[in-house]
């Protein structure tokens, strides 16, 4: 909460848990994110913030954490023990110190909650209290092969890449649930390039293959097997034998599929359409959804048991934003991006959203705004659906405890009125240029806030600097 605190003093923190900050991204440039995950309990409980001139994010001795942003003060922030819990304080900074979107006063203090975005200058910091194994898991994780395309600093995704690390080389069926978009067929192909299995890697998605068409798809035919079968067919399931079989979207399977499916499963043999004799085959399977079938009554529960060996739960991208600085420039190299940088409120549009979508979005937002700045940096109008101020999104995080909003200062227009170009310049000069806080003082919409400064032709960069 705000405001200083006026907890009892509590003993030094429990070995039981771990609390990390992890340097995620600047936003000057998004194509090197130098993502570094520091321990806070290795340090005496007192962490200064504060701006170097070169190199990559580092905790000197004494504690002192430096970034190389030109957008931050020498001595910038305190990470501070206190009252049983960390603390964060501006050190008197230019520019100020934000949690979650939201600035701190100079005279107030915000206590870290389990998953805290802290914004100094324009690098963006994440603090987590994991368990001591998954902080151990992330160690580790660190030292082996990136299990996909990219790293995870993400402890929760660390401690899942271990379970599939060993469940990989194993023969058990693997279960994948995930909202969509959130890299289940990247986690099922990695699953595959670790088991060792010599067969190739197939995917099929379930939800476009209709009843009529199943077993030619996934069993094959014969020639001649039924009217329009002119050459034969190799279905999925052979042509992964050997190999692994990516089931995408199983919850999309008919009942009637389902059961031909479990048949399968449970024998190991198939019979291609036309043909008189079945034959064995050897697949590993790997389903995803992101429905949960457990509790899903139109999912054969006998066929559940068969696919779930093993079930994997990819946390939703807002629960791993320690990721966010290298997936963003994983997905900027894929769209041919030579730089890119971001303002800092198109920063929190973007990152500190819910991303429903989860990678796909971001990969979608990011693309998109790539084109339409032109090569300038990304502002908030170039973020499409991220267009609107992170502070109205709600917190799915259940033990973060929110920082009050700042008291609201007097409306310049009111909803139904036009301002002027004078109210426009007032709330962009008293915002420091911040167009989504000159919208809320102008209860207005941050794409129209764009369209004034356009109209009345005024300069962003004056009231920036």
């Amino acid at each position: 909460m705000p405001g200083h605190s006026t907890l009892q003093e509590q003993p030094a923190p429990v070995q039981q848990t771990a609390r990390l900050l992890t340097y995620v991204l600047c936003y000057d440039d998004l194509l090197k994110p130098d993502t570094t995950t520091f321990a806070l309990d290795s340090v005496d409980r007192r962490v200064a913030i504060g701006r170097c001139d070169s190199g990559p994010p580092r905790l000197d001795t004494p504690a002192q954490l430096v970034i190389c942003d030109r957008w931050m003060s020498r001595q910038h922030a305190i990470i501070d023990w206190a009252a049983g819990h960390y603390v964060v304080r501006d050190a008197g900074s230019r520019n100020g110190t934000w949690v979650n979107g939201r600035e701190i006063g100079a005279d107030s203090e915000h206590i870290l909650n389990n998953g805290d975005l802290v914004e100094v200058g324009h690098s963006l910091l994440c603090y987590r209290v994991v368990p001591r194994q998954a902080a151990a898991a992330l160690a580790a994780e660190r030292k082996a092969t990136p299990f996909g395309p990219t790293p995870t600093f993400s402890p929760d995704m660390a401690m899942l890449l271990s379970d599939l690390r060993r469940v990989a080389r194993s023969t058990e069926s693997v279960l994948i649930l995930a909202e969509t978009g959130a890299g289940k067929e990247i986690a099922a192909a990695a699953i595959h390039q670790l088991s060792g299995r010599s067969g190739e890697y197939r995917a099929v998605d379930c939800g476009a293959i209709p009843d009529n068409l199943f077993e030619s798809t996934f069993f094959g035919h014969r020639r001649g097997a039924f009217t329009g079968a002119n050459e034969p067919r190799i279905g999925e399931i052979t042509q992964a034998d050997g190999g692994t079989l990516f089931l995408d979207e199983i919850a999309n399977m008919s009942t009637a599929a389902q059961a031909k499916l479990l048949r399968v499963i449970e024998t190991g043999t198939l019979t291609p359409l036309g043909a008189a004799e079945p034959r064995s085959v050897d697949v590993r399977w790997v389903a995803a959804t992101n429905r949960e079938l457990f509790s899903d009554s139109r999912f054969r529960h006998d066929l559940l048991r068969r696919i779930a060996g093993y079930v994997a739960r990819i946390p939703a991208l807002r629960q791993r934003r320690e990721d966010l600085g290298v997936l963003t420039a994983h997905l900027l190299r894929q769209a041919g991006a030579g730089r890119a940088d971001m303002t800092a409120p198109a920063g929190r549009a973007l990152f500190l959203s819910d991303l429903p979508g989860n990678i796909r979005q971001l990969r979608a937002a990011l693309r998109s705004a790539v084109l339409l700045s032109g090569g300038s940096s990304i502002d908030v109008m170039h973020l499409g659906e991220f267009d609107r101020s992170p502070l109205d999104q709600g917190n799915d995080r259940a033990d973060i405890e929110p920082t009050a909003a700042p008291p609201p200062a007097p409306p310049r227009a009111g909803k139904s009125d036009k301002p002027s170009a004078d109210d426009v310049a007032a709330a962009l000069s008293e915002t420091g240029g911040n167009v989504v806080r000159a919208a809320e003082l102008l209860h207005a919409h941050p794409r129209q806030v764009y369209r004034w400064i356009k109209r009345f032709s005024l300069s962003l960069d004056s009231f920036r600097s």
